[in-house]
């Protein structure tokens, strides 16, 4: 059975752009196929992209899982009625241009019966990891699907619909039946994400999977100089420490907060703090084929990077090196005075992204 406040939410999604009131406003919908699951099932409707929210016309909803929806001219009123059909796959409606009110529906496309790949079909990568990372929230069956997504990110990309906003699902390994997806599996599939790729798992995709993703600041000509300088060095330690020293003589720190983005304030020689510091070196330390993740400390209230190099993970606190250029912030095996949060969760993405680096 549908949750009430899903209901809820489609209802008031419905009725906010009921009408040409979209239109009227002059907000943008931008229509895409929307995959819904009814009782683990998926049925596929039209969703309008608004103002950065989605919306699904409630009659389209009803017609998935069993519900009536019609309109009382004499009372203006939207009328439900529960049990009063056979759920049906929803038609695809298709706006043209955002100034359309009219709307053309077609059938939804069909979908190809896949084979998700499974545990037998795939190596086990988790035997060159370290055992020791595996947990209850963290199993080795989330590991193989996390570090296949991670090799085979590139090709998951490529195969993903943009239009259909949908995976392939012939790509990725699917966990288990019955596997839990826990919100640590959510936690390292985010810090996996960025630059090039967003990684994603949920209860309805039981499966690590990689998304495009396209980072526009790093296109910009002097962020392309820095990363190409960057590339022209011969180890990973030249290139992370040209980008520290880069970054720390670009950025000032904002010790009044009066902050900009990392790419604006390293273009005009502006302020940042601790976060736009860590999150300059992953976006460009990425893109300039570096292993790199962001973590932090809750109590310290800092975030700073771990970047892999020289055969190991070292900790880099630009933030901190900028500001007292002290070497105990250059490059060490460990933070000088704080430890980051979650350490289960980075030590899982360390082994994820390095199999066997945190023996």
């Amino acid at each position: 059975m549908l949750k009430k406040e899903f209901i809820a939410g489609m209802v008031t999604g419905a009725i906010a752009f009921g009408g040409t009131g979209a239109a009227a406003a002059g907000l943008l919908a931008q229509p895409f196929a929307q995959s819904i699951y009814v009782n683990g099932q998926p049925v596929y409707c039209t969703a309008y992209a608004i103002s950065g929210n989605n919306y699904v016309r409630l009659r389209d909803i009803g017609q998935a899982v069993g519900f009536d929806v019609s309109y009382d001219a004499a009372t203006d009123s939207v009328q439900i009625r529960t049990g009063a059909q056979q759920a049906v796959q929803p038609t695809v409606a298709v706006i043209p241009t955002a100034a359309t009110v009219s709307q053309r529906t077609a059938k939804a496309p069909a979908q190809p019966a896949v084979t998700p790949k499974s545990q037998s079909s795939v190596r086990d990568y988790s035997q060159n990891a370290n055992p020791a990372i595996f947990t209850a929230g963290l199993p080795r069956e989330f590991y193989n699907s996390a570090r296949h997504a991670y090799l085979n990110a590139e090709e998951m990309a490529a195969a993903f619909d943009r239009d259909l906003r949908k995976a392939d699902e012939s790509l990725p390994v699917r966990l288990p039946g019955g596997t839990t997806v826990t919100e640590k599996m959510k936690n390292v599939c985010h810090s996996l994400s960025g630059v090039f790729y967003n990684y994603e798992i949920t209860e309805n995709s039981p499966y690590a999977y990689a998304f495009p993703r396209s980072d526009g600041v790093l296109q910009w000509p002097y962020i392309q100089e820095i990363i190409a300088n960057a590339k022209s060095y011969d180890t990973d330690r030249e290139r992370a420490e040209y980008l520290t020293e880069t970054i720390c003589d670009r950025l000032e720190y904002a010790y009044d907060r009066d902050i900009d983005s990392w790419s604006k304030a390293m273009e005009n020689g502006g302020k940042a703090v601790c976060s736009g510091y860590a999150a300059a070196f992953k976006s460009m330390g990425r893109a300039a084929g570096l292993q790199v993740l962001t973590v932090g400390s809750t109590a310290g209230n800092h975030a700073w990077n771990l970047v892999y190099c020289d055969g190991e993970w070292l900790t880099v606190d630009l933030t901190h090196y900028d500001t007292s250029h002290n070497e105990a912030n250059w490059f060490q095996p460990e933070h000088p005075k704080m430890k980051p949060d979650s350490l289960d969760e980075i030590n899982f993405i360390k082994e994820v992204m390095h199999p066997g680096s945190t023996k």
